[in-house]
């Protein structure tokens, strides 16, 4: 079954009476969500979907491990994803616009689609600034290499070594001076 289709609930015919679904996100979902920026992975998630007369109730937990790149020394790493949380269906004649929690289905709709649902989830999931855990010493977790070089080309080195260009130097003069005035 290609991957759009996976994540589709036809719940027309579901009891009035809580559901349980299980889906899970592997290297194809990533690769063609790529906007998430994750290389690979493996998740799981549990749909609880409570279906009422006039409205759908889902309780999702999605966990599992992904791979994304490490905004310090580029190298990919294990993330350890965790989501838990809800989402009610409502069903109305006007299409009325999605927000965090709610959304809106025609009255005749008979399956609805989580594929952009997940993708939401998993995305507010992923911190923003993605770096690698620190080891169980306390130390930086990067590759020793690539924190090297980044230290060796680092702006503060220089500024302290007064390897400053000339032509800047005034400008170090006024931040100086701004900085003994505060």
């Amino acid at each position: 079954m290609k991957v759009e289709y996976q994540y589709i609930i036809p719940f027309k015919g579901l009891k009035e009476e809580s559901h349980y679904f299980d889906f899970t996100f592997e290297k194809e979902f990533f690769e063609l969500n790529s906007a998430l920026e994750v290389t690979d992975g493996n998740l799981s998630a549990q749909v609880i979907l409570t279906k009422k007369s006039s409205f759908l109730e889902l309780r999702t937990t999605i966990s599992g491990v992904i791979k994304i790149q490490c905004d310090r020394c580029l190298e990919n790493f294990d993330y350890n994803l965790n989501y838990s949380g809800k989402l009610f269906v409502k069903f109305k004649e006007e299409a009325e616009e999605p927000d965090n929690e709610m959304i809106y289905l025609h009255p005749s709709e008979d399956m609805l689609d989580l594929n952009q649902y997940f993708y939401d989830c998993i995305g507010l999931s992923i911190p923003l600034q993605k770096f690698h855990p620190d080891d169980e010493f306390g130390n930086i977790g990067c590759d020793e290499k690539m924190i090297n070089i980044i230290q060796s080309h680092s702006i503060k080195d220089s500024i302290e070594d007064n390897n400053i260009d000339p032509r800047w130097s005034k400008l170090k003069d006024l931040l100086d001076e701004g900085n003994k005035n505060e």
